[in-house]
């Protein structure tokens, strides 16, 4: 048997042991229903999703969470759990219900979706289309009773699991986006429609950064005040949060974000 089926079998022996077991399987399609109800009536979208069409199962051992097959019954949409097997359930079901906002109401279900529209619209816009899930998934979370900490302690336990080995320029304005966009969220009793879309770029010549805010009635430019360390320290962070005990990550997420929106966040 040549090396490359030995390496395909254990490749698929892998993908088999990463099957959801039922009780939580049973769990993701409660949280899918309850946010696909929350979402109509938000009025952010119209009519219910046929949740027979999802399939949980292994498909890839990846990172590869969602995929749809256009299939003679419909839609088949696969959630793979693989990453449940590093992470606890919490963090596994906020990242599905991340998926399935862009499956629902951005309708961009698939890598390829992603792909054309960095090739028709630029990589800003997809920053954007993943920002706007994260704020989606936070907003629902705090009609569930999430605070400020309870949410970045989750997403802190799943840092590991997309750590990258270097910087991409992109996925980091991203990451800063959904920081200052989720904490003014929470900042204080309003539901703030702010999506945050920053470029790091001028830090290096002018110590700021400037940044779109796409408001609920119009879009805006702005600009964060930040030393070059300031910068720095958040690069760090983002890079490696395993270097940080929670209270220390959270701890300079709090105070990036309060300087550079010029805001009071109260923690609980």
């Amino acid at each position: 048997m040549s090396e490359d089926i030995y390496d395909k079998l254990a490749e698929i022996s892998d993908i088999e042991q990463n099957q959801l077991d039922s009780d939580s399987e049973h769990k993701i399609r409660e949280a899918l229903k309850s946010f696909d109800e929350w979402l109509i009536g938000q009025g952010i979208k119209d009519t219910k999703f046929d949740l027979d069409h999802i399939v949980i199962e292994p498909f890839s051992n990846d990172d590869w969470i969602m995929k749809v097959a256009k299939m003679e019954a419909g839609e088949t949409v696969s959630f793979n759990p693989n990453l449940y097997r590093s992470s606890s359930y919490d963090f596994f079901e906020v990242v599905i219900l991340h998926e399935f906002f862009h499956l629902v109401v951005q309708k961009v279900p698939n890598k390829d979706d992603a792909t054309m529209i960095k090739d028709y619209f630029g990589s800003d816009f997809m920053s954007l289309i993943d920002i706007e899930a994260d704020f989606y998934v936070a907003y629902y979370l705090k009609t569930k009773g999430y605070d400020l900490r309870k949410y970045w302690e989750l997403y802190f336990n799943g840092t590991s699991i997309f750590s990258d080995k270097w910087i991409r320029n992109k996925k980091f304005e991203r990451f800063i986006g959904s920081v200052l966009t989720i904490n003014m969220l929470f900042s204080n009793n309003e539901n703030n429609f702010d999506l945050y879309l920053p470029s790091v770029s001028p830090i290096y010549t002018e110590e700021n950064m400037k940044m779109l805010v796409i408001k609920e009635k119009h879009i805006c430019f702005e600009e964060i005040i930040a030393e070059y360390k300031d910068f720095v320290m958040i690069k760090d962070l983002y890079k490696n949060p395993s270097d940080l005990t929670f209270e220390g990550y959270f701890k300079k997420i709090i105070s990036f974000t309060e300087k550079a929106l010029k805001i009071k966040l109260n923690i609980n």
